[in-house]
């Protein structure tokens, strides 16, 4: 829409998790660096939990990126109302080619088990570790649900764990996995997102623009101000009101986007 005005290769706020436009920051960074070595050194669980719209999803497509050379990475989306055997059921279709009826009454749960073992099983003979990621894992409300991911770090060899779990989702899901102190002991690997500071807000922003191949940042300093402010240093946010900024300075062919242009944006476009 606006890139040719702009000069730019790709538009760079869209708000969907392209690893190509993940953002260096320390926290991020961390998380990441933690969650690696969960994997790598084969640690069981680990946890990485952060506000809606802070990155979680793109860092974990990042982690991903990292480890497929040697692992097989799956991700599940959790669900609400997700009862034990939903959970189960989603994850044996995740890393099993086995048929398994959509029907609940059908199912057991020792049968699931197995076939997600099996699957275990034939990745460590292929050479390689299993990675389950279940994402918005906030979402299962159901406490024998969560429960039920303990079972899986049951899966074990000579050789330690037969995968790593790891669990994605909103500050509310490590108050759900403490309350389980069996799975939390499970879970030794923890870390958290936060909103960026402001510092982190002008980086994000200067970042992606120059991914997207722009290398001045024709926002000024008044409308970094105003973005990081009224997003509230929430990269899903400030993807929002940098997009529809770059649309609406394109329109109206200005060389510059000031705090006055971003909040004509915002209110055009709806984008609070």
């Amino acid at each position: 829409m606006y890139e040719e005005y702009w000069k730019l290769k790709s538009r760079p706020f869209k708000n969907t998790p392209d690893p190509g436009f993940f953002y260096h920051s320390v926290q991020h960074d961390e998380a990441l660096m933690k969650l690696s070595y969960a994997v790598n050194e084969n640690m069981g669980g680990a946890m990485l939990t952060g506000a809606y719209g802070c990155g979680k999803t793109l860092l974990s497509r990042v982690l991903v990126e990292q480890i497929k050379s040697t692992a097989i990475p799956v991700t599940c989306i959790a669900q609400p109302d997700m009862l034990p055997l939903d959970l189960l059921r989603t994850l044996a279709r995740a890393i099993s080619d086995a048929e398994i009826s959509a029907q609940r009454s059908d199912l057991l749960a020792d049968a699931l088990l197995e076939v997600i073992e099996k699957g275990l099983v034939e990745n460590r003979r292929d050479g390689k570790q299993s990675v389950i990621i279940i994402d918005e894992a906030h979402m299962i409300d159901n406490q024998s649900a969560l429960e039920m991911t303990r079972l899986l770090l049951n899966f074990q060899d000579a050789d330690g764990f037969m995968l790593t779990l790891l669990l994605i989702g909103h500050p509310e899901l490590a108050k759900r996995v403490t309350a389980l102190k069996q799975l939390a002991q499970r879970i030794p690997i923890t870390c958290d997102l936060d909103h960026f500071t402001r510092e982190d807000s002008m980086g994000y922003i200067q970042s992606r623009l120059r991914v997207a191949g722009l290398e001045k940042d024709p926002f000024t300093e008044d409308a970094l101000d105003l973005v990081h402010t009224n997003s509230g240093g929430i990269p899903r946010r400030i993807n929002t009101m940098c997009d529809v900024s770059l649309a609406l300075g394109a329109a109206q062919q200005v060389t510059n986007i000031d705090a006055n242009l971003v909040k004509e944006a915002v209110k055009k476009f709806g984008a609070n």
